[in-house]
């Protein structure tokens, strides 16, 4: 699906032998960083195509999907040029108006270039649609040793995501019979792996993008986001709702740090003695207030979603049997722990020294806010993670203040 292209001329010699119209989706970034040059090879090739620029701090929402949708025609052929909303808009109309698609990453910033989902803001909260893999993706390696630092910071962060996302996906296998695809999983983590182990290294930025590329490809196979997105998708995707408006990869990278704590806690976590979490019960209507409190405008939908998992959690025979299934695999929990846990100082090493910092205060992103989203966060979507684990203990609200 990766074409690294030095010229673009890959690019123009594809889209030249296609019968479609190209589309291309820019910024006004990426138009001065790759669109203009390819903008000019076309013109020079007589190449007939159509061209939109969005304002350099487009989002992925209503507003400029509405735009878009509003300038693409069914003779098009899609070619987003940069890089995270620009992409997923690509994406997304792609799929909704059944369009050839062709994406031009402009830096190494996140896993969503060969994705099969598109991750939207709909109501102010990001929402996960299904939306369409381009058919190619073709990259010039300056382009993407040149982008900001910044952006280069988000895809690390996007990336490292992956180790506790993976976490997840094993305990979820583990308590919930969720399937789980090993193949996905070790070539997801090698992926981790490698990229980990060349910061500093010339092939870096290489490295970075093919991994990030490489995470849309294995959640393609998969059919959904399990092999990239877990608990610190979650609570990145609530410090989004709260309004934080840097870079989803950064939001990923800090919250990633807070969910290796809360694996960290399983070990505090007496999983012999599972009785004493017999008793514990949700008050429904008080947690439907607190859902309203803290999920304004879109509470009602919050509610619906995760009514019956809470009413579910509540039943005396689900809570018996679930807790015994925890205690009888507790081996194998304090090994998924284990394993995350070995990566940690490789990982806050690795923050360090591409100079991502670690602390959410250097990132404008408040202490009482990360604790919330620890607490709210797992309400966003019904997928289980760590942290659903500890809302059906009873501590999560605890362990929030702890980390």
């Amino acid at each position: 699906m990766l074409v690294w292209d030095s010229s673009y001329s890959n690019l123009i010699e594809y889209i030249k032998n296609q019968k479609e119209k190209p589309f291309l989706l820019v910024d006004e970034n990426t138009y001065k960083v790759a669109g203009r040059e390819i903008e000019s090879q076309l013109k020079k090739l007589n190449i007939d195509y159509d061209l939109l620029i969005l304002p350099g701090d487009a989002h992925a929402d209503e507003k400029h999907i509405c735009k878009v949708m509003l300038h693409v025609n069914s003779n098009h052929m899609m070619v987003s040029i940069g890089s995270g909303s620009l992409t997923d808009i690509a994406r997304f109309i792609s799929y909704k108006m059944n369009l050839r698609f062709l994406s031009v990453p402009t830096a190494p910033s996140m896993d969503g270039y060969a994705s099969s989902v598109a991750a939207l803001t709909i109501d102010n909260i990001k929402t996960t649609v299904i939306a369409k893999t381009p058919e190619k993706i073709f990259a010039r390696i300056d382009v993407i040793k040149d982008a900001p630092e910044i952006l280069k910071k988000a895809g690390f962060g996007d990336l490292i995501g992956k180790y506790t996302a993976l976490s997840d996906w094993k305990l979820a296998n583990i308590l919930t019979d969720e399937p789980i695809n090993e193949k996905v999983y070790n070539e997801m983590y090698e992926a981790c792996e490698n990229t980990l182990k060349s910061i500093n290294k010339p092939d870096f930025e290489k490295l970075l993008l093919e991994a990030l590329i490489k995470s849309g490809e294995l959640m393609a196979i998969v059919g959904n986001s399990r092999p990239a997105s877990g608990a610190e998708h979650h609570i990145a995707h609530y410090l989004e709702f709260l309004g934080y408006d840097i870079f989803h990869g950064i939001k990923v990278g800090i919250s990633t740090l807070y969910v290796i704590k809360l694996y960290e806690k399983l070990f505090e976590i007496d999983l012999d003695n599972t009785n004493q979490y017999l008793d514990y019960e949700v008050d429904i209507e008080p947690w439907k207030e607190e859902i309203k409190v803290n999920f304004p405008q879109i509470s009602e939908r919050i509610i619906k979603e995760n009514l019956e998992r809470m009413k579910e959690f509540n039943n005396p025979s689900f809570r018996r049997a679930f807790l015994e299934k925890i205690k009888l695999n507790k081996n194998k929990i304090y090994l998924i722990a284990e394993k995350l846990l070995n990566k940690k100082e490789e990982i806050i090493r690795a923050y360090n020294e591409l100079g991502f910092s670690t602390n959410p205060q250097d990132w404008n992103i408040k202490e009482e806010d990360i604790k919330k989203a620890i607490q709210y966060a797992l309400y966003i979507r019904d997928r289980f993670t760590i942290l659903t684990l500890y809302q059906f203990l009873g501590v999560l609200k605890n362990l929030s203040n702890d980390v």
